[in-house]
């Protein structure tokens, strides 16, 4: 009796451990898209990503990215860098889907030629995102974000002659393929 008893206790804390992660995916999912359909738009910096990608130096580079959600702990976005100096004339669009599993954040962006994005280590608010992403190069970026109350995406979405087709493999909608866009302009069109 004290080894099935030892077994049954066994089971039930994996068990509880098993749904105090999806408790905790659920939370994070729910801070990073406002728990909205509509989303939550986050603003700010990510160090040494536009080097990497795309060699610009300088400081004058920000990052907008919106978490819209579908599920629990899964949704899509869409993110533009662009250049302070000249933000419709000089930037980078792109659509993604996302989801959250054991604390992780995955993204996968509509130009598949680049792999997915983990975002790990983090630290995250209602106001406030700030942590390391793996865009599969050997060096942590770092990204520094905060939540804003809206921001204008039309002029990205509707400049259709700079804008690229891809058909991805989403990891949250369906079993079929999704069409998403991504595109880029000036600096970051290279």
């Amino acid at each position: 009796m004290k080894k099935f008893t030892s077994i049954i206790t066994l089971m039930l804390i994996a068990a509880m451990a098993f749904t105090f992660t999806s408790c905790e995916d659920e939370y994070i999912a729910d801070n990073l898209s406002g728990g909205t359909f509509y989303g939550k738009t986050w603003q700010g910096t990510i160090r040494q990503y536009y080097h990497d990608r795309w060699g610009l130096t300088g400081n004058h580079y920000r990052t907008v990215m919106q978490f819209n959600s579908d599920g629990f702990t899964s949704g899509t976005g869409y993110e533009v860098d662009y250049d302070l100096d000249d933000p419709y004339g000089s930037y980078y669009y792109s659509e993604f889907d996302w989801n959250v599993y054991d604390g992780v954040i995955t993204l996968r962006y509509a130009d598949t030629y680049y792999e997915p994005v983990y975002i790990y280590d983090y630290t995250l608010s209602s106001n406030y995102f700030e942590g390391y992403f793996d865009d599969g190069t050997a060096s942590d970026i770092s990204f520094r974000l905060h939540a804003i109350n809206s921001f204008d995406w039309d002029p990205y979405w509707y400049d259709y002659d700079y804008y690229y087709d891809y058909y991805a493999k989403p990891l949250t909608r369906g079993a079929g393929n999704s069409k998403m866009k991504s595109g880029a302009k000036g600096a970051f069109a290279k």
